[in-house]
């Protein structure tokens, strides 16, 4: 497993995420199957052969990347409070910087400056996420429902 740990730095980089290799599959395959045993007492081993208990919402994180780690897909964990730069939160949302910028400016996403530079924290923009998916799920399932109504679905 490759990570390195960047403590200065808010932006997103490539040492962010964690890939797992494949010697790494038996090892994460075991641990799949002892998160699926259920009642388990999570812990780690500390020094001197200690254990150590892992809290609850620890163990739901490792439980969850494992899972992801093992169908193949990288993870990365960051603080909901992280704020990133236009470019980044545009990449995260599939659309343009400029895009961004201009639903920002019509007051669609919030943003703090930092000198002349916008940044977007993270839980803002999967908020903003979240709402413009629902929002295009509902206008989906009523389009939907006029077609199936005007007899177009059979």
């Amino acid at each position: 497993m490759r990570y390195t740990r960047r403590m200065a730095t808010r932006s997103i980089e490539h040492t962010d995420i964690v890939e797992s290799s494949p010697n790494e599959e038996r090892s994460l395959e075991a641990l799949s199957a002892a998160f699926t045993q259920g009642a388990l007492k999570p812990q780690l081993v500390g020094p001197e052969d200690r254990p150590l208990e892992l809290p609850a919402s620890l163990y739901a994180v490792l439980r969850e990347a494992v899972g992801i780690l093992l169908s193949g897909h990288a993870v990365m964990i960051s603080s909901l409070d992280r704020r990133l730069s236009t470019t980044e939160a545009g990449d995260l949302l599939g659309v343009s910087r400029q895009y961004l910028t201009r639903l920002i400016g019509e007051g669609k996403l919030a943003c703090e400056f930092t000198g002349r530079h916008r940044r977007i924290r993270l839980r803002d923009l999967l908020d903003f996420r979240d709402q413009r998916d629902a929002t295009r799920m509902e206008a989906l399932n009523a389009m939907t429902a006029e077609a199936a109504a005007a007899g177009e679905y059979d």
